[in-house]
């Protein structure tokens, strides 16, 4: 900022102002007046207001204190008193000198001054420039500090976010700890689900062989049935009926107790061969290491309780292995059932249409037997009926040849009537052979 100028150096005050300006000292002890101090460009303060005239230090001016002292000693001019005015023109030539050497040291201190503020007023618009390039460097640095910021912040983010990362790691690697028994357990669930499908087929390919057995004894029964009908309609005409013998039943009962029996078998050596495993493999643990009492009683307590998990392990996956060995019994005998109910549903049709049909044959040979027994009724009627003609016939000739016929005629006339009433016999003879 520049400085304002004022009256006693920028305003051109005449030199003729200056001595009076300069009268305006201390008097001093002689009667002289001495000079306050210098002051560059500005009046003294007055009333002890501040400006920007101040008082320039020596310092600042550049000027020794033996130059100062020299223009105080030589700036104070000694006047002379009012008694010594009288003394000639010599003290008169002595001050003129003195007031020509102060007006020249004063330019010199006024040049001096200019020259300062011109530097001070150089040094101001440099500072001026320089705060005027403050503003891209501003920028800048703002630019810079968000730029900071935001990496801050990114920075934060991303350790947050590896903080959460490592959290969900810890967690997946607890759950996955967790999850371990689980998945042994399913896994040997899932080794005796397998025994227990091959169980299941074992029992499928059973009952398939049963099935295939039943299938033949069905066709050995409707070969057996047919054979029946043939006898029945071959002795339609007799009166015994041989009756169908009765259906044979399936032993289902006998073969799961045999499924069963063979399992539990089959269990019962499994165990045998793990407890004498386990048993050998003590041995050697015992044989291998020897431990102290209390290690030993400790390892001792380890291996029951190992035992004790895998005897309770096998006694688990046994008892679903047999639960599941079970559920597929029920459910195949439940088929089975299921299956027997139907074929016995299609023998029951098959003998209620036989026994139908049995029934329809039996009408109708005790039809026939009724319609037979009424032809032999007849048949007796009619012999009886054609006996008493007979008798008749023999009655009426027996009665009318000896008054009739004389007795040469009676060796000719009963060849003659002996065949007359022939015809008559001939004729009742006729219905005989259907009675027969």
């Amino acid at each position: 900022m520049p400085l304002p100028r004022r009256r006693s150096s920028f305003l051109g005050q005449p030199s003729s102002e200056r001595p009076a300006a300069a009268s305006c000292g201390r008097i001093g002890a002689a009667g002289t007046a001495a000079p306050r101090g210098v002051f560059v460009g500005s009046a003294p303060p007055v009333g002890g207001a501040s400006s920007l005239g101040t008082r320039v230090s020596r310092r600042a001016l550049g000027i020794s204190s033996v130059f100062l002292q020299g223009m105080r000693s030589s700036a104070a001019p000694v006047l002379p008193r009012a008694g010594d005015r009288a003394a000639g023109p010599g003290a008169a030539a002595g001050l003129n000198s003195c007031l020509m050497e102060y007006r020249d040291k004063v330019r010199a201190l006024e040049h001096l001054n200019q020259q300062l503020e011109d530097q001070i007023r150089l040094c101001l618009d440099r500072k001026a420039s320089s705060a005027g390039a403050w503003g891209p460097l501003r920028r800048e640095w703002e630019d810079v500090y968000r730029q900071v910021s935001e990496a801050i912040l990114d920075n934060a983010r991303l350790m947050l976010q590896t903080e959460n990362v490592q959290a969900n790691a810890e967690d997946f690697k607890d759950r996955y700890e967790n999850e371990q028994p689980f998945r042994k357990a399913v896994e040997e669930e899932i080794s005796s689900l397998y025994k227990v499908i091959d169980d299941a087929n074992l029992t499928k390919a059973e009952l398939e062989e049963q099935m295939e057995n039943m299938k033949a004894e069905l066709r050995h029964l409707e070969h057996n049935h047919e054979q029946d009908v043939r006898v029945l309609y071959s002795q339609m005409a007799g009166r015994e009926v041989d009756e169908p013998d009765a259906p044979i039943e399936t032993s289902l009962d006998q073969i799961l107790a045999y499924i069963r029996s063979h399992w539990e078998k089959v269990t019962e050596k499994n165990r045998a061969e793990t407890d004498n495993y386990q048993l050998e493999c003590k041995e050697a643990q015992c044989m291998s290491s020897r431990l102290s009492p209390e290690e030993e009683q400790v390892e001792a307590l380890k291996a029951e309780c190992n035992d004790t998990g895998c005897k309770i392990q096998s006694l688990q996956a046994e008892t679903e292995s047999i639960r599941a060995l079970k559920r597929g019994l029920e459910n195949s005998l439940s088929d089975a059932r299921h299956w027997h109910d139907m074929e016995l549903q299609n023998l029951g049709s098959v003998v209620a249409k036989l026994e139908a049909e049995l029934a329809d044959v039996r009408g109708e040979i005790e039809q026939q037997r009724r319609d037979y027994d009424t032809l032999l009724s007849n048949k007796q009627r009619l012999e009886q009926e054609i006996g008493l003609y007979h008798g008749i016939l023999d009655g009426e000739e027996s009665r009318f040849l000896p008054s009739e016929i004389p007795c040469s005629g009676l060796h000719s006339q009963p060849e003659g009537a002996a065949n007359a009433p022939a015809a008559p016999d001939s004729r009742t003879n006729t219905p005989g052979p259907p009675g027969q």
